[in-house]
């Protein structure tokens, strides 16, 4: 197998890229999470009795749920992306460290 820097310096940066990216996204989910319900709740008050209700009411609704849904699977995917990342950071401090030793055995 061949060392090549930067092949696995380009592999490295996309993966991280691709890691920041999925977090971005997660995160921008999770933080209108707040407000979405609020929404909700604001669209159910004047139907219910109390405001309490309209929480209720939000918080099982399709939307919301739907919601948390998108706030999961985007979670999954930064996840997945990091588990990704880091393992390519790993095999190229493992190519690095066998192209030492083979260099290493060549001078012996």
């Amino acid at each position: 197998m061949n060392f090549d820097p930067d092949r696995i310096y380009t592999e490295v940066v996309s993966s991280g890229e691709a890691w920041a990216d999925a977090k971005a996204a997660y995160e921008a989910l999770s933080d209108m999470t707040k407000t979405i319900l609020a929404d909700i709740v604001t669209d159910f008050l004047p139907s219910c009795s109390s405001k309490s209700e309209a929480e209720t009411r939000g918080l099982a609704s399709k939307q919301y749920k739907e919601h948390l849904a998108s706030v999961a699977a985007a979670r999954r995917a930064w996840l997945l992306s990091e588990v990704r990342w880091k393992s390519i950071v790993l095999l190229a401090d493992l190519r690095r460290s066998e192209e030492s030793s083979r260099r290493a055995e060549m001078r012996l």
